[in-house]
């Protein structure tokens, strides 16, 4: 068994613990750039004899506890990059695991969309599909290969994140959200990606106001990846009544502490609302879906 020490610098290092196999790695710290984290130090800033918990340390530390094995958990090059200078700075030469180089090569959610659009089909669940928040198409060409025979909704302002939900981000403190950011402009290229281009009705602008097109609609399936409170709240009240039951709703970014926006959104619809039936997908993003019961 190795023992193993996860670096990194938001919520993908809870992620990545989570996902280590414990029978063939052993947790034994982890490595955090922020240092109101660290557990370590004592008031006068002196290693402590006795830890409470995993040691929570700075990058620089880790090499003095030789594990076997650390684990970076980044999905920015540059910032793997960085963390690997940091590890050579430290004296640290052992071996070096990117979660950044395996995400790029296995998708746990592009498998979970496979069985669930073959599940949604065998199941014979009516119903159209839906994406909020298509940017580039990189989950909505692959919603239109797997289910060709449904109408695929797509909505997005194209402008990237509009005025209004960034000032709910910034009243509510979910996230450094800024207008504009995350901006995918050329439509034209997102359907020119379209395996089913006859199915999609792509609707641009603010969402809920590009919803009144499918007021009228039933899904089976919806993928919701807006990073902010205000379209993932809006979402959910939109299209959780017009669910058939059995139908899935995917939320990405649920446990990504860069947007919380996500996260508090849930919590107000289930107290507005009442308890969703909800389950992780078990991705580095944590991403969850609602089971319309």
């Amino acid at each position: 068994m190795k023992t193993v020490i996860i670096i990194g610098e938001n919520s993908l290092i809870n992620t990545a613990a989570d996902l280590l196999n414990p029978k063939e790695m052993k947790l034994i710290g982890f490595g955090d750039t922020r240092q109101e984290l660290w557990n370590v130090f004592d008031e006068q800033g002196e290693v402590k004899e006795e830890i409470t918990g995993l040691p929570v340390m700075p990058v620089e530390m880790v090499a003095s506890l030789e594990p076997d094995a650390v684990v970076v958990a980044a999905l920015d090059r540059e910032k793997n990059e960085a963390f690997k200078y940091m590890l050579y700075r430290s004296n640290y030469f052992g071996e070096v695991i990117f979660l950044f180089d395996l995400a790029s090569q296995f998708s746990v959610k592009t498998s979970v969309l496979r069985k669930l659009s073959f599940r949604l089909g065998d199941q014979g669940i009516a119903g159209a599909a839906a994406e909020v928040g298509c940017g580039r198409g990189d989950t909505s060409w692959q919603l239109n290969a797997l289910m060709p025979e449904r109408k695929l909704y797509l909505f997005d302002t194209f402008s990237g994140f509009d005025a209004r939900d960034v000032a709910k981000e910034q009243e509510l403190g979910c996230s450094k959200a800024e207008e504009g950011q995350m901006a995918y402009k050329d439509e034209n290229k997102l359907l020119a990606r379209m395996v089913k281009p006859e199915q999609i009705v792509l609707k641009k602008g603010w969402f809920p106001e590009t919803a009144e097109a499918a007021e009228d609609e039933t899904f089976a399936f919806v993928y919701v990846d807006a990073c902010l409170y205000n379209p993932t709240f809006r979402a959910l009240e939109f299209f959780f009544p017009r669910m058939s039951r059995g139908g899935i709703i995917v939320l990405t970014r649920y446990e990504d502490d860069a947007y919380n926006g996500v996260f508090q959104a849930v919590v107000d619809f289930e107290q507005k609302y009442g308890n969703l039936l909800m389950l992780p997908l078990g991705d580095l993003t944590g991403t969850m879906m609602v089971i319309h019961p």
